[in-house]
């Protein structure tokens, strides 16, 4: 479902990903880890080329995404988006948000997109918020509401950038528990989190980051368990011993 070869991305000086070759199935949930600064962030936004690159190739489903233009667009729109700023709009009411990608891109029916858009709340908890606006729901509220938004468009990946790193930690679960949800239901999924327990349980594998580097790609037993290199034991030593 997304392949990544020979991937690389500098900023100024600073060699941020190098040479990133990744598959990853349909249907797959990839955790990636990593200390901060390791090219986390950059590698996903990197698969739906909101980060440009500087060599390699990227695909979706089997099409190469190009560097712009409207054939990127269009592919984009099988990648749905949700990162640590919810980014709605402030403006428009929690179901306007959900119904407008539906409406202006995908040029569904007002009465189809609004239906989609009741049941996507549904599903994330919060269709009785529908006619309130952004500012008058909780960071947790808010980032349901940004992964009802991402799952309008039917998307067949979904990238999450830290989505719990803004929040309180006692909203940090209500979230996580819709995102466990997406991944029972088979969505293929790559989340960068610092969220260890939702690393365990809902990944199928985990990717773990230093320089730019994927170092370890291991089951979530493994990783955890018996990681193989110095930098993961020392980053999961620092995590795990809080």
């Amino acid at each position: 479902m997304i392949s990544m070869s020979g991937v690389d991305k500098h900023f100024g000086d600073l060699h941020v990903l190098r040479d990133i070759n990744l598959e990853v199935d349909a249907g797959q949930v990839v955790v990636v880890l990593g200390p901060s600064g390791s090219g986390k962030s950059t590698l996903c936004r990197a698969i739906n080329r909101l980060e440009p690159i500087d060599n390699g190739t990227i695909a979706i489903d089997g099409e190469e995404l190009p560097a712009e233009g409207r054939a990127l667009a269009a592919l984009r729109a099988d990648v749905g988006m949700v990162f640590q700023s919810f980014n709605l709009f402030a403006h428009k009411t929690i179901l306007e948000n959900v119904m407008l990608a539906p409406l202006k891109v995908r040029k569904a029916s007002k009465a189809d997109a609004e239906k989609k858009a009741l049941a996507l709340l549904e599903r994330v908890g919060i269709a009785n918020q529908k006619d309130k606006y952004p500012a008058q729901l909780s960071g947790g509220q808010q980032q349901r509401v940004a992964i009802a938004r991402a799952l309008a468009m039917d998307p067949k990946v979904m990238l999450f950038d830290e989505p719990t790193s803004a929040l309180d930690p006692e909203m940090v679960n209500e979230v996580l528990e819709v995102m466990t949800g997406l991944a029972a239901d088979g969505m293929t999924m790559v989340v960068v989190t610092h969220e260890m327990g939702f690393a365990r349980r809902a990944a199928n594998r985990v990717l773990f980051m230093a320089d730019g580097e994927i170092v370890e790609d291991a089951t979530p037993d493994a990783f955890f368990t018996n990681p193989t290199s110095d930098r993961a034991k020392d980053f999961l030593g620092k995590i795990l011993t809080h």
